[in-house]
């Protein structure tokens, strides 16, 4: 019988792999709004946007954010 130590470990490693793949499927789901874009710019723009919207940046007002560029 494993340890429930053992077990919230493996928990937890699956947990962090899950989550290094999450920046790897947004760019995918980004991919796969590429033909809804007629210019590269705003294609960009599009995932600086997600990012923004599923980022820890505060909201004013409870609005969505502006697309934040990192410094």
């Amino acid at each position: 019988m494993k340890s429930s130590h053992s077990t919230m470990s493996e928990q937890a490693e699956h947990l962090l792999r899950e989550i290094s793949r999450w920046p790897g499927r947004l760019r995918e789901l980004h991919e796969q709004l590429r033909p809804r874009f007629a210019r590269p710019e705003v294609f960009e723009r599009a995932l600086l946007y997600l990012q923004a919207v599923l980022s820890d940046i505060p909201r004013k007002r409870g609005h969505a954010p502006k697309a934040h560029h990192p410094a």
